[in-house]
């Protein structure tokens, strides 16, 4: 049982677990994990939060490396951007469906958690990548790439993504440098910072129509990049969306579009 005295606790909200680490309960009472709260407890090996939690803050339990077992409760409405990022030793998470919000980042870098195909996926966000590459797809059950999920992926060849992914997070494929063929299904609206940043061997990519804007860096640095065609629902391209694609040749551009 962990001492009263290990926490930090105002208005019901867990500012601060100043503890040894180890097993640890929540005392009863908090409402909220607040930001950071448990942050970099490297020695955290359990946690039991009590059913009045509602929310887990923004990095709540950032690189607790050695927390291998957590239940969150049934109340628990939103997750906190970087919640468990770099929670190594990770090997299963439960979110009840009283959860509504998952943060960015919010299960980047729990390898623990990757399935038989390398696949990091919670609650339908696909937060990592932790495969071989060459020709990849994407399970049905994915409905967003977060930030980062196949950075620096240099065995990636093609990737193949279910018609039920609508976002494409920031970087999520910057560095993919052996990636040549992508398709991105109708669904997606929305196609993050540097997504697609020196993916050098992309030749061709088709974005859909639904795609409502392009973030800063997108393409940029893909090199080999010879063609795209940009729908009448893109409204929004970023500063240096195809900066040093020096083989585009032709791009066609809505009339919708607003650039920086």
């Amino acid at each position: 049982m962990s001492n009263a005295k290990e926490f930090f606790i105002e208005n019901g909200v867990l500012k601060k677990y100043k503890g040894s680490g180890g097993d640890v309960t929540i005392p009863d009472g908090v409402t909220s994990i607040g930001e950071n709260a448990f942050s970099d407890c490297a020695s955290l090996t359990s946690i039991t939060i009590p059913d009045g939690v509602t929310s887990i803050g923004d990095g709540a339990f950032y690189y607790c490396r050695s927390l291998a077992i957590i239940t969150i409760p049934d109340g628990v409405t939103s997750i906190g951007n970087s919640a468990f990022s770099y929670c190594k030793s990770l090997a299963s998470i439960t979110i009840p469906d009283s959860v509504t919000s998952i943060g960015e980042d919010a299960f980047l870098g729990c390898n623990g958690l990757k399935n038989a195909n390398g696949f990091v996926i919670v609650h339908g966000i696909l937060y990592d990548y932790c495969g071989n590459g060459g020709d990849v797809t994407i399970p049905d059950s994915v409905t967003r790439i977060d930030n980062d999920a196949f950075r620096d992926c240099e065995k990636l060849t093609s990737i193949t993504m279910p018609d039920s992914v609508t976002s494409i997070g920031n970087s999520a494929f910057r560095g993919c440098k052996s990636l040549a063929s992508i398709t991105i299904p109708d669904g997606v609206t929305s196609i993050g910072n540097s997504a697609f940043f020196y993916c050098k061997s992309l030749a061709s990519i088709t974005i859909p129509d639904g795609v409502t804007s392009i973030g800063d860096d997108a393409f940029s640095y893909c090199e080999s990049l010879t063609s795209i065609t940009i729908p009448d629902s893109v409204t929004s391209i970023g500063m240096n969306a195809f900066w040093g694609c020096k083989s585009l040749a032709s791009t066609t551009m809505p009339d919708s579009v607003t650039m920086p």
